[in-house]
């Protein structure tokens, strides 16, 4: 029996959307195959020239600059998820949010205008952007609810259970940053948390 091969994009895409297959083959293979080493940019702050990535190995980083000079984390992408400065590109305005490589990253690189060309090529393309339009306005909902509702506490939790493997391989000033603490706070946290899985279970 003859087993069809499907790429990790070709199967994200496809569980979110149904375009056609030629066009979903086409489009993944005019993907540039980019590799950043830690601390390279995906899209540095003020750059024109936007791209739409997926990500197949590594962890890229959500941040910008503040007034003050915080260098500050507003999020994370993981493995099979899709990045880009994608607010400032839909507004075809200079990046405001820099994407860069928190550890060794593998990605597929498209131009972001190829991307917006092929979602205008077919209606399931076009659910395709919306859906996921609709997962990155979900995350930012769920991040700001977290900030309003949970103790540092809380979120520390929230994001060990989001961030899976990679919470453990994050710098420890980044996350303490993407959780709104001082590293020294941080610290505390992982400290208490460490703590009660060692404690024993009340009889």
């Amino acid at each position: 029996m003859q087993v069809t091969f499907v790429s990790p994009i070709e199967r994200i895409v496809l569980a979110l959307a149904s375009p056609p297959k030629e066009q979903l083959r086409a489009f993944i293979a005019e993907g540039r195959p980019v590799t950043l080493e830690k601390g390279d940019f995906l899209a540095a702050i003020g750059e024109k020239q936007h791209r739409f990535a997926f990500v197949h190995e590594g962890i890229l980083r959500y941040h910008v600059v503040t007034p003050q000079g915080l260098d500050v984390t507003k999020d994370f992408a993981l493995p099979n998820t899709f990045a880009g400065s994608f607010g400032s590109a839909l507004r075809n305005v200079p990046a405001e949010v820099a994407v860069s490589a928190v550890e060794r990253s593998v990605l597929t690189v498209w131009p972001f205008a190829r991307s917006r060309e092929m979602f205008a090529r077919h209606i399931e393309w076009e659910r395709f952007g919306r859906r996921v339009a609709e997962m990155l306005y979900l995350r930012k909902e769920r991040r700001e609810l977290d900030f309003l509702l949970l103790d540092a506490a809380g979120r520390f939790e929230a994001a060990r259970r989001e961030l899976g493997d990679a919470f453990s391989r994050i710098p420890r000033h980044l996350l303490a940053s993407y959780l709104g603490i001082a590293p020294e706070s941080l610290s505390r946290l992982r400290g208490q948390m460490l703590k009660k899985k060692r404690a024993p279970n009340a009889s």
